[in-house]
């Protein structure tokens, strides 16, 4: 192969790699709105509404957290606590902690996705959790060689819709200049 034809070939991936970088965001967007999974409605820096949970319901539900980071972050993110039972509309309290791996200091963004097991396909689970404290979607710094602790706070609603049984916190963890951050979403204060 010549060194022309070969630069072409580079010069044609380039450009769709470009292409789809530049279209991740609309095709994760119609790839959700295909399988009935919530897209967040608000965007980074705006204000959601706040909820107030007047009473605490006999109903538990068990919640489940979960985290990970992208590919290259020395800081390891993991949940201090894996699942714990809560009833609706009761206080919950709990951490991540996020150990950075490397020597020099890094800054990271870490964004969350919550999601429902059970109740009807297409429920925005986002509706029913009240996020007090959450350390997502804001630029955490984490020195070389140390571990932070992230503090999470939070109530799942007492009108969550009955058959939901688990909801899922899930966390990833980015480099914050590398970060491209999606849409924030409407329960963060």
């Amino acid at each position: 192969m010549s060194n022309f034809r070969l630069f072409l070939l580079l010069a044609a991936i380039a450009c769709g790699m470009l292409g789809l970088a530049f279209g991740f965001v609309p095709l994760y967007r119609m790839f959700c709105d295909a399988l009935g999974i919530p897209v967040p409605s608000i965007m980074v820096g705006q204000a959601g509404e706040a909820k107030s949970i007047t009473h605490v319901s006999d109903r538990t539900i068990t919640v489940r957290f979960m985290a990970n980071q992208a590919v290259g972050v020395p800081v390891k993110l993991h949940p201090i606590t894996r699942k714990v039972k809560v009833r609706l509309g009761e206080d919950v309290l709990t951490a991540y902690r996020a150990q950075n791996m490397a020597a020099q200091p890094m800054d990271g963004v870490a964004v969350h996705t919550i999601f429902a097991m059970g109740g009807l396909p297409g429920t925005d689970i986002n509706d029913y959790v009240e996020l007090q404290q959450c350390f997502c979607f804001e630029q955490q710094y984490y020195p070389g060689n140390e571990e932070v602790t992230l503090p999470l706070s939070f109530a799942i609603t007492p009108d969550l819709p009955a058959g939901i049984h688990t909801v899922t916190f899930a966390y990833t963890l980015f480099e914050a200049d590398k970060a491209n951050l999606p849409a924030k979403p409407k329960n963060i204060p």
